[in-house]
């Protein structure tokens, strides 16, 4: 990763440095051109000329402006999905390896730790349990924490893994899935991985 983060940042720096150079080139032209014109305009005396002059310096600086504002807004743009890219990859390679978790033997003490959990936080008799359709093999085992009457049902939105219980009569749900589990990390990697963009 600071692999990663060291090339993002000599990425935006190279964009920066370039965006100077040619801020610089472009004023130094601008400079040569506003002193020939007006050594011209002296010389020949004439006062329409140093006005198309001033004109011509106001559509060079503002060219400069745009020039310089468009390139630097591309090199943002670029680390910006840049950054977004590796985000991508990082929670792709997290979402392979928590997948391959509820294959191994570990993943049922996880569920039933799961169940404990729901149980303390909805204490009802008419407790939901919400899990993938291949989790509903554990249907029994997760029973034993809320009574026969829970109902054990399958969930399209859980996609690795665990439990969200829902309490009809006290309105309350609990979400125990590692789905919601790892975007709640994704906010956190996003405020602490060092990826980011800053105005120079």
């Amino acid at each position: 990763m600071p692999d990663t983060m060291s090339k993002t940042d000599n990425f935006l720096q190279a964009i920066e440095k370039y965006a100077e150079e040619q801020r610089g080139r472009l004023r130094s032209e601008a400079e040569a051109f506003k002193e020939r014109e007006l050594n011209a305009a002296e010389e020949e005396g004439m006062r329409d000329a140093y006005l198309m002059i001033q004109k011509t310096m106001a559509d060079v600086n503002n060219r400069i402006a745009a020039d310089t504002s468009r390139a630097i807004a591309e090199g943002k743009q670029r680390v910006f999905t840049r950054r977004q890219q590796i985000e991508d990859e990082v929670f792709a390679k997290a979402t392979r390896k928590l997948s391959a978790f509820t294959e191994s033997d570990q993943y049922p003490a996880f569920l039933t730790k799961c169940a404990v959990n729901i149980s303390r936080v909805l204490k009802a008799e008419d407790v939901v349990l919400y899990v993938r359709e291949c989790d509903l093999k554990y249907k029994k085992k997760l029973r034993d924490y809320f009574g026969q009457n829970c109902e054990v049902l399958p969930s399209d939105t859980i996609q690795i893994g665990g439990i969200m219980g829902h309490s009809r009569s006290r309105g309350l749900v609990a979400d125990e899935t590692i789905d919601t589990r790892l975007e709640q990390q994704r906010e956190w990697f996003y405020e602490h991985s060092g990826l980011t963009v800053t105005e120079t």
